[in-house]
């Protein structure tokens, strides 16, 4: 099938309700948590914060999770964090951990088997923390469903390779975009494919419950993203998605990756990456990351050093976002300095020496 409208292509069950459809993935599911699991490099997205604390989490609450590592953002303190399709809960108890007692964790899960593991807990585990007060609640609800969480009142969305389970991605991400906060932060481990997966495979409930036959070609990813408001989705881990035989046999020529993605709502960002001559410099106060900041895959901030960045990097580090506070920023946005990368189109133009009228001497085209 071939058609540019991309939103309808990942539409899965048209006319379903979202409660049923995640029901329905359920039943086909491995029951074995680990084969299910995509986010094979658990050292690389488990940070060091989160890792230290895994130990006050219950083992029935880990042995129940369908997923290896642990997408979580550093500097959480005080924050509102949400997370989609917790399942069993050990990334929402391990952010309730992070957050602190003055923060708070909602997690979401369709699967009520799963989220009874979750609350079934909860009384121990806040115990556990040291809190005495709970700063966990747990949601039995579809991620493209949240009414019950307001508006723009969530400082984090995390989401631990869930994302391509929903049987509606626009729906999903146009929910992240209206309950973050202007400077929120979607940081979420996912997998995606080099070219889209064809219908007849990715419209299986089977392939789709293997978290596989969900995956998004990763560009139209960005253009979905970028549709809601998202503009530069940044990918900060990349691993090759480890497939059996048998799955490899389902997807001929198809290339998998595991991505730690983040997105930023920001009303200061652009669709490309401009720049107003900003100059930032990490301060080093984050307790893992002493000598840089990681802010994509591409991009280290090192301690004290004054770096140029783009408007996008900026509306990151500045301008309400939680980093601000570990960033001191010199300028503003008075002075338009364009395309960080230089615009081509405008920079390699040829002048029109040598053409004397457009009618006695025509200007070569060429349809290539």
């Amino acid at each position: 099938m071939l058609t540019k409208d991309y939103e309808s292509y990942y539409r899965k069950a048209e006319g379903t309700p979202y409660m049923d459809y995640y029901a329905q993935l359920a039943k086909v599911m491995p029951r074995d948590p680990q084969a299910t699991a995509r986010t094979r490099d658990a050292n690389g997205t488990i940070p060091n914060e989160a890792r230290d604390i895994m130990f006050n989490i219950s083992g029935e609450i880990k042995n129940t999770f369908h997923e290896f590592g642990a997408p979580i953002p550093p500097l959480l303190e005080g924050c509102a964090v949400v997370d989609l399709c917790c399942g069993s809960g050990r990334d929402t108890y391990l952010a309730a951990q992070l957050v602190g007692p003055s923060g708070k964790v909602i997690g979401v899960e369709p699967n009520a088997e799963r989220l009874a593991v979750a609350q079934k807990y909860l009384d121990k585990e806040i115990a556990q923390f040291g809190y005495d007060h709970c700063n966990v609640e747990f949601i039995n609800a579809a991620p493209e469903e949240l009414p019950m969480i307001a508006d723009e009142s969530v400082d984090v969305v995390i989401s631990n390779c869930t994302f391509n389970l929903s049987p509606n991605k626009d729906a999903y991400i146009k929910e992240v975009h209206r309950i973050l906060k202007e400077g929120g932060e979607l940081y979420f481990t996912d997998v995606y494919t080099d070219r889209r997966i064809p219908l007849e495979i990715s419209d299986s409930i089977e392939r789709v419950a293997e978290r596989l036959g969900g995956a998004m070609y990763i560009n139209d990813f960005r253009r979905l993203v970028q549709r809601f408001g998202f503009n530069d989705p940044r990918y900060l881990f990349t691993n090759k998605t480890m497939l059996s035989e048998e799955e490899q046999a389902n997807y001929p020529d198809i290339a998998f990756a595991t991505i730690t993605t983040r997105i930023m709502r920001s009303s200061m960002s652009e669709d490309v990456c401009e720049s107003f001559g900003e100059v930032i410099t990490y301060l080093g106060t984050l307790p893992d990351y002493p000598d840089y900041f990681l802010f994509d895959k591409d991009i280290k901030f090192p301690t004290g050093k004054a770096c140029t960045v783009c408007g996008n990097v900026s509306a990151l580090t500045s301008y309400g976002s939680r980093y601000a506070k570990v960033f001191t920023t010199v300028g503003d946005r008075s002075k338009h300095i364009g395309d960080t990368h230089g615009d081509h189109i405008i920079k390699v133009a040829p002048d029109f020496d040598g053409i004397a009228d457009e009618d006695d001497q025509p200007i070569q085209a060429s349809c290539c």
